[in-house]
């Protein structure tokens, strides 16, 4: 189990990661930037607030992009989604040295199996990342890699601090 902040310090960090992570969704920035900074807010979430604060950011955050109005984010949702529920899980059940493999990988296969999908004749559909899916896996993969590297530092700070 990893060592959070102090009780009040928790709450009030986990909230505004939260908070940081709907701007995030909702900002005028390209959608790739919009998922990693969801992403990385989720990753800060649990190194400082805990698990239930990271899937309150990884899986309900994303859907305040939907108040854009961004045909290419309500795209890109439920795979923005799936990806980091599968990251989440894998944080929570391999912490911590194994999530440092894990974690990454499991953020980035249902982008990998997208990509693969979707040149398919049978799910022929072109999504808003035409062109990028390369930069897509490996900005997620390495902000997932950093996201629990600072986790574990933080970790183990924690653990040494009395």
């Amino acid at each position: 189990m990893i060592r959070t902040a102090p009780a009040p310090r928790r709450t009030i960090v986990g909230v505004f990661l939260f908070l940081a992570a709907v701007v995030s969704a909702v900002a005028p920035m390209p959608l790739l930037f919009r998922s990693l900074g969801v992403l990385l807010f989720a990753y800060l979430s649990f190194a400082e607030a805990g698990m239930p604060a990271a899937y309150l950011t990884a899986l309900v955050a994303p859907l305040g992009g939907l108040v854009s109005g961004d045909p290419g984010w309500l795209t890109m949702l439920p795979i923005v989604m799936s990806a980091n529920l599968l990251a989440m899980l894998a944080l929570e059940w391999s912490w911590p040295y194994v999530a440092i493999v894990l974690s990454p990988l499991l953020e980035v296969i249902p982008m990998i199996f997208v990509a693969a999908a979707s040149k398919k004749t049978l799910f022929l559909v072109t999504l808003p990342w035409a062109g990028e899916e390369g930069t897509w896996i490996v900005l997620h993969g390495l902000v997932a890699f950093a996201g629990v590297l600072v986790a574990i530092y933080l970790h183990r700070r924690r653990s040494r601090t009395p």
